[in-house]
This record gives C-alpha cells, sequence and structure tokens, in this order.
C-alpha cells in the first residue's frame, strides 16, 4: 500500500511564499497532518516538536506580511535526524541510553537552518548509533518505506527519507558515515548529498563513532532544493577548523564539458542486474549531454577499507560500552554487541595500525583518480528490501551479507569526498534506484552540474 503525498519542493513552497499565495503557518499545518496520517505506520519521526515549529512559522509569518522574508528556506518546514543537536528538543542518537537527553545548544547547521528561517518540524528517526543501513530502534521500531511499508528505507537516514519521500516535509537534515544518506535516498527515490569533509560545519554533538568519516548529509525531491540547502548551510565557520581549509566553490559554465568515468561493478561483489543498468543507462545519456564519458577501473581497494571500517567503528562502539558497563548488555540493539567485543579486543597498536591505514588509502584513491571530473557508479548494490531484515537476503541470485550494500559508498567516506545521489531508472517491479556522482574535494557545484543534466 502507497503510504505519500505529493511532494512539493521547497523551491516551488518559497515562491508561493513570495507570491503571497501560502503562509508558513499553512505549510507547517499540512506538514503535522501528513505526520498524523502516516507516521503510526512509517515511523519516520522519533520527536515531532509541534509547539516550537508553529512558533518558528508565525514568526516567518509576521516576516511575510512585512515584506521581510529573510530567504528562500524561510517558513519553509524541515526536519533533523535525531542524532544533531537541536535545542529544547530530544537528542536521542536512537538509543535508550539517551532517552532523556535534551541539548542545550543547537549545532552549526541548525543554528544556519534558524537563521535562514527554517522551521524546523522535529526529529527523525535514526537507528542505534546512527550504524546500520535499515532503521530500526528501540525507540521508533522498524522505520518503513512509504512506496511499500513491507520495506526498509535504509539507513542510518530512514527517517529523513521516510519523511521527504512520504511529502511529510520537502527538506531534511541528515548525516552519513558510511553511505548514510546517499543509500536511503537511493531506495526512496530521492536526492541525497553527503558534502566534502568540512563543506558544512559543525561543532557540538554526540561523540563521532568513525573519526571524520561522518559529514552532514542533505535530502531533498530535487538537485535544486539541495543545491538551495547547500547554499544556506555551507562555508566555513572558525569553531570547525577543517570548514576553513576548503576552497571557495568554483563557477560552473552551463555548457562546460566534463570528464566522467564510469562503473557498475566491483570484481564478484554482488550488485542486482537492475542497479548496473541504471548506471549504464545514466552513462549512456550523460554522453549526449556534453559530457566525454568513459569506463573506469574503481580507485579504491575495497579489501582496504573493509579492515578499516571493521576496527574504527568498533572502537567507537567499545567506548560507548564502556560509559554504559552496567546496562551495555541488557539495553544495547542485538547489532551493536558483537562491534563491541570486537572493539574492546583491539590493542591500541591496532587502532593505530588502521588510522595508518587510512592514511594509505586516502593517498592511493587520490594518485589513483586520474583527470577525471566526476566519477558515475552506483549508490547502493541493490534496491529496498523487507524490513526486518537487517540487510538483502539474495542479490542476482546469490545470498546477501551485511557488507554487500556498502561496496560503493563508504570509500568515499574514507577519504572525505563529496558523493550525491540522484535518482536512475527504476527497478522493473517499481523500487527506486539511485545512482552517485563522486568529486573530488570541493567538487559539489559540478556534481549539481551533472546531476541537472541527467534529471533534464
Amino acid at each position: 500500500m502507497t503510504q505519500t503525498y505529493p511532494r512539493e519542493s521547497a523551491a516551488s513552497m518559497a515562491a508561493r511564499l513570495d507570491a503571497g499565495a501560502t503562509t508558513p503557518t499553512a505549510l507547517l499545518e499540512e506538514s503535522l497532518a501528513r505526520i498524523a496520517a502516516l507516521d503510526g505506520e512509517l515511523h519516520a519521526w522519533a520527536h515531532v516538536a509541534a509547539d516550537q515549529a508553529r512558533a518558528a512559522a508565525a514568526e516567518a509569518e509576521a516576516r511575510q506580511k512585512a515584506g521581510r522574508r529573510l530567504g528562500p528556506l524561510d517558513g519553509i518546514p524541515v526536519g533533523v535526524k535525531d542524532n544533531l543537536f537541536v535545542k529544547d528538543m530530544p537528542a536521542r542518537w536512537g538509543s535508550t541510553f539517551f532517552r532523556d537527553h535534551v541539548p542545550d545548544r543547537d549545532d552549526i547547521v541548525v543554528e544556519r537552518l534558524r537563521t535562514a528561517g527554517a522551521v524546523i518540524v522535529g526529529k527523525t528517526s535514526t537507528p542505534e548509533f546512527a550504524l546500520s543501513g535499515r532503521t530500526f530502534s528501540p525507540i521508533t521500531g522498524h522505520t518503513r518505506h512509504p512506496m511499500d511499508p513491507s520495506l526498509t528505507p535504509g539507513g542510518s537516514s530512514g527517517g529523513a527519507t521516510a519523511a521527504v519521500s512520504s511529502g511529510m516535509i520537502p527538506l531534511a537534515i541528515a548525516t552519513d558515515a558510511g553511505g548514510s544518506t546517499r543509500l536511503p535516498a537511493s531506495y526512496t527515490g530521492l536526492v541525497g548529498l553527503r558534502p566534502s569533509n568540512g563543506r558544512i560545519p559543525r561543532r557540538w554533538g554526540f561523540p563521532p563513532m568513525a573519526m571524520d568519516f561522518q559529514a552532514i548529509g542533505l535530502i531533498a525531491g530535487t538537485v535544486e532544493d539541495v543545491e538551495l540547502l547547500y547554499a544556506v548551510l555551507g562555508g566555513p565557520d572558525p569553531r570547525d577548523p577543517t570548514s576553513q581549509r576548503l576552497p571557495a566553490d568554483p563557477p560552473i559554465a552551463a555548457n562546460e564539458v566534463f570528464r566522467v568515468g564510469w562503473l557498475n561493478t566491483y570484481g564478484e561483489e554482488l550488485v542486482d542486474p537492475s542497479v548496473r543498468a541504471a548506471v549504464e543507462e545514466a552513462a549512456r545519456r550523460l554522453a549526449g549531454l556534453n559530457c566525454e564519458v568513459s569506463p573506469v577501473a574503481p580507485p579504491y581497494d575495497l579489501a582496504a577499507i573493509r579492515h578499516i571500517w571493521g576496527i574504527i567503528p568498533a572502537a567507537g562502539v567499545a567506548r560507548m560500552a564502556s560509559r554504559f558497563p552496567e546496562r551495555w548488555a541488557t539495553d544495547s540493539s542485538e547489532s551493536l554487541r558483537p562491534m563491541a567485543e570486537r572493539g574492546r579486543a583491539l590493542a591500541i597498536p591496532d587502532l593505530v595500525d588502521a588510522v595508518d591505514r587510512l592514511n594509505a588509502f586516502r593517498a592511493d584513491v587520490s594518485a589513483a583518480w586520474g583527470d577525471y571530473d566526476a566519477l558515475l557508479m552506483p549508490s547502493a548494490a541493490a534496491p529496498a528490501w523487507p524490513a526486518e531484515d537487517e540487510f538483502p537476503r539474495e542479490i542476482d541470485g546469490r545470498p546477501g551479507h551485511p557488507r554487500a550494500m556498502n561496496v560503493f559508498s563508504t570509500w568515499v567516506n574514507a577519504v572525505g569526498y563529496p558523493g550525491l545521489n540522484v535518482p536512475g531508472t527504476p527497478h522493473p517491479d517499481g523500487r527506486p534506484i539511485g545512482v552517485q556522482l563522486v568529486g573530488r574535494y570541493g567538487a559539489e557545484p559540478l556534481l549539481f552540474e551533472i546531476a541537472k543534466r541527467l534529471a533534464g
């Protein structure tokens, strides 16, 4: 059964607000009504802050009436993932360990949303510690796919994608440490950006589970809406030194020719035939859209990144387990317990060796990139699967495994490059499939331009 409303872009909402054809309060009330109608089944929300949102909408409406809208986000409903800090709203990280945690400050991205006049509707669901390819937590249960509630919308930003895909809100702020923005966007037919490390600054929040692998993610229904968010939320801040190392966005000419390398397999790794076909079709289309397109070998060593990923997040989970020694065995998610045990078994030299390997991995990817402006590849190895399963039980006629879906995503986090999921040709049964564009540091404007050519 389809659980969606017609989606309206944030850009369209902003145009109607400018024209006086609607009000921030009307937009919010429609959003709240849709949440009330759908979320009992979809579980996209960990917390809905109706009173706070209504106060923000009233302020935006007063500006609208005075002809003083702050910009395109002023009065637009937005969701924020539950592992990010929003002052006076719960930040539970999908975990009962933080059931009563209410931050007393906003993270930088939330500060910028408020400055732009956005109406923060609430916190979207995430699995515990944002460490799962589906979205299930003891706080919210199973988050479900709006097109088919028997399926998962993915993770760990499944609440964000379910909320946007179903038409509850037009925009969502997420995170991405191993694919957590791009993969759920792929499963739900949305656009999802994992920006370059530091492009969207951050300062306060939960301790990182995987060093600097995680970045703020942006989710919307169109490339233009992600660009809108990016323009407001990106840029340096002295509280995040990493954000001050990136150059300003370069200008991109509309008719500029780009060199795009594409791949849709990695050795004998599992990839659904429909995913391979979607990437090949996208490559064929780009070849006629002012792009020089050619096949390319993967610039990354999958075995190397799997080794690194097997150590660094395990150490992060072990750290959390050490903070709750009396409750960990009974209160943590089942999938996290073996990860914590692996982390506890690590010696300090193991972690230092993983960091050394990570630095070598980054250098190797940079050297192997070649002279391509962007790479085109799958976002996820298969479309959405049953919500009760942690991973697809079968891909291309072979048994699935927990690592199968991240073949094309986690390497991007390891090097800190930007990755953008855009909708591709759907599966024959109608399930959405996304394709991924990856660029070097600071290449977001280039990725947006290529994505708009594909969408056009």
